[in-house]
């Protein structure tokens, strides 16, 4: 079965966006606005990394073939890769914060349960509405907690409780994402109907800014007070964040790839885990606000034709290589 294009141009976009705001957030003049326009797009571009990083990772899942030891593998290598993360990053992470990587981790060791459940659309719907009123009811347990407290692990309950519900990524609101996702791949609804709740999500949305404007409250910031916020990932963000990567989807599904864009995703693992490097190692670099938007601007794209390069020289060498290679299974589709 041949791999889609369009879906690794989905993952390539995402794998970009999220280099393009970690480096922004790594080179941003400590007297950068964060109410400016710039920022706001960064911001809002940036928070749609996640959500359609994973959502397409539960569309692909549902295309691959779940057996025990291949999903016992996968969890042990993507374990393997954030530990190697948060080693290249000792200024974001210690070494056994649970991240992106553990979450896919999780999420594909548990494959079955949420794959059957994306099968049946009411139950998806049923699922999904039902982990928005849990999270909302839940968030005040933990939304006071700053960044230090979401990646430093203490010991195993605590890395346990940030992989499941603490964590920068934990798997409890962020299983949504992959719940969509594969209930993308098995509904298979229409371009307009992806339009349409779009349009009713982007009508939510516009309730939060309006709310945060006549709360007189930030609409989004990554933490602390704010309409949406991304640590956590209060309801707000989820609803929103669901409403761009339906946009996104509906505009890029089935469409040809932009130049090689496409090379980008099947490369996702491997630049997830490169691009933290040279962030850590000028993670001290003094910009300017127009330097640091030109360094980062050209961090971002240079990704893109290095993975064209790769793809076409040395395709076999990289991460995504090395674990299908571990499981002894041949390339599936989008995997």
């Amino acid at each position: 079965m041949s791999r889609r294009k369009d879906i690794d141009q989905l993952r390539g976009i995402a794998i970009l966006l999220m280099v393009m705001v970690h480096s922004a957030a790594t080179w941003a003049p400590t007297d950068a606005s964060t109410t400016s326009i710039l920022a706001l797009v960064i911001a809002g571009l940036g928070g749609l990394a996640a959500p359609l990083f994973v959502t397409v990772g539960g569309w692909v899942t549902v295309q691959s073939s779940w057996t025990l030891r291949k999903a016992l593998i996968r969890f042990a290598f993507l374990y393997a890769a954030q530990i190697a993360v948060n080693i290249s990053a000792p200024q974001l992470f210690d070494p056994f914060s649970p991240g992106v990587l553990t979450l896919f981790a999780l999420l594909y060791l548990t494959a079955p349960l949420w794959v059957r459940i994306s099968e049946n659309l009411q139950a998806t719907l049923f699922f999904g509405f039902t982990l928005l009123t849990l999270n909302y009811v839940l968030l005040g347990n933990h939304d006071a907690l700053d960044w230090d407290d979401r990646t430093y692990v203490g010991g195993i309950i605590e890395h346990v409780e940030h992989l499941l519900l603490t964590g920068t990524y934990p798997f409890l609101p962020w299983i949504l994402f992959s719940l969509f996702g594969a209930s993308l791949n098995n509904t298979k609804p229409s371009r307009r109907t992806l339009v349409l709740l779009g349009f009713v999500g982007i009508a939510v949305s516009a309730y939060f800014l309006y709310k945060s404007v006549q709360e007189s409250i930030p609409f989004a910031q990554p933490s602390g007070e704010a309409m949406l916020t991304f640590f956590p990932a209060n309801t707000a963000f989820l609803i929103a964040a669901i409403t761009g990567v339906l946009l996104i989807w509906a505009m890029l599904e089935n469409r040809s790839s932009v130049i090689g864009l496409h090379h980008l995703g099947r490369l996702s693992l491997s630049l997830y885990v490169l691009h933290f490097i040279p962030l850590s190692v000028f993670s001290d670099s003094d910009l300017n606000l127009y330097s640091a938007s030109a360094v980062t601007i050209f961090y971002t794209l240079l990704w893109w034709p290095l993975s064209v390069v790769h793809q076409a020289r040395i395709p076999q060498y990289s991460l995504e290589n090395a674990m299908r290679n571990m499981t002894h299974q041949r390339e599936e589709e989008g995997a």
